[in-house]
Order: structure tokens, then sequence, then C-alpha cells
């Protein structure tokens, strides 16, 4: 079984440069604070984990479609998960 991350914030705050990286933290907090790998993330998602890993990292940017997934299995709307995004993008 796969380990879970510690949560985002614990030793320090993750800052985001681009809305893509930004996106990425708030994915990995809302997953994290699930108690969710990012294995277990990929699989209700439907994506492949190494897509999860890179978009946690700011290094993908995701589609609309993919938007719409991952906040569907965070029981959440797209614009409610960019909101979150833009947000910590402002706090930089």
């Amino acid at each position: 079984m796969a380990s879970v991350a510690k949560r985002i914030g614990a030793d320090k705050e993750r800052k985001a440069r681009h809305l893509d990286e930004a996106l990425g933290a708030e994915l990995t907090e809302l997953r994290t604070y699930r108690g969710w790998s990012q294995q277990r993330l990929s699989e209700l998602a439907g994506y492949d984990e190494s897509y999860i890993r890179q978009l946690e990292r700011g290094i993908k940017s995701a589609t609309l479609r993919t938007l719409s997934d991952l906040a569907s299995t965070f029981s959440m709307n797209v614009s409610g998960l960019i909101r979150r995004a833009e947000k910590r993008l402002s706090q930089k």
C-alpha cells in the first residue's frame, strides 16, 4: 500500500509562481486532506499516477476535461477548484 504524503504547510507553505503550480498545490492539499495517496487519486479520477504527479508539481497543464474529472473526484465544481488556485496565486 502506498504511503500518504504529509500535509502541505506542515513545515512550510508551498509558493506558486504560475496558475499551473497553484493548481498543483491545491490538488496536493485536497488529496492529502482526504488521506489519499497519488495512486488512490489516480484510480478514483481515472488518470495515470505519473500524470497526477506532474499536475501536482505544476509541470503539466490540465485540460478542461481533466479539471472537470478532478473536481468531480473531490466533490466540487471546476470553478471552485480554479478559484482556490487563483487565491493561492494571489497570496504570493
